[in-house]
């Protein structure tokens, strides 16, 4: 008499998974398309880099952004991150957002199209945040979760949204991008 908990397969070919039991894995299907948006922003930077090397009119939503928000208690990203649970990323995040910031206001300096380019982006990061990442800090998940969250939600997304790059925009940009927005009280880590 066979063990009801075993289970034999032979000469047999499987396209996919074989499971001998419940499947309680989780599979995200996505497919991220770039924005012809951001390529003619691209175009239109590179013109104004090779016609306007004198531009340096930072656009309000930029300007909005790169401020921070009026609010009652105005704390800086250290004492947000420590209030979140995550002053072990405190060193790396400070880094990402300086490192972002700097390209921030290269690219920004002489472009109306880079302003533009960078607001959409920082908006994405923001609204993926605010609508996604957010939602599983008020739910108290875990911090696994909160940041298979932001790789799935805000660093892809972007990231293939960048489509030529043409800022070098990498990974960590990204992160410094959402430390940034953290610094400015754009977006929080705590309910």
């Amino acid at each position: 008499m066979a063990d009801k908990n075993t289970v034999s397969v032979q000469d047999a070919t499987v396209d996919g998974k074989l499971v001998g039991r419940d499947d309680n894995s989780t599979t995200f299907i996505t497919s991220y398309e770039r924005s012809m948006y951001l390529e003619k922003l691209y175009e239109e930077f590179q013109k104004e880099k090779e016609t306007c090397p004198e531009l340096k009119e930072m656009c309000s939503d930029l300007d909005y952004l790169n401020s921070q928000v009026e609010n009652d208690k105005v704390i800086g990203l250290e004492e947000k991150l420590k209030a979140g649970g995550r002053e072990r990323i405190l060193d790396y995040a400070t880094r990402m957002k300086e490192k972002f910031h700097k390209k921030l206001m290269l690219t920004s300096q002489y472009s109306n199209a880079a302003q533009d380019v960078n607001v959409y982006i920082l908006s994405k990061v923001q609204r993926g945040f605010m609508m996604d990442v957010y939602t599983l800090i008020c739910n108290n998940e875990s911090e696994a979760k909160i940041d298979a969250m932001i790789d799935e939600k805000i660093i892809r997304p972007v990231k293939a949204e960048l489509g030529i790059n043409l800022f070098k925009y990498d990974e960590g940009d990204i992160m410094g991008m959402i430390f940034f927005l953290t610094g400015n009280c754009h977006i929080k880590w705590t309910k």
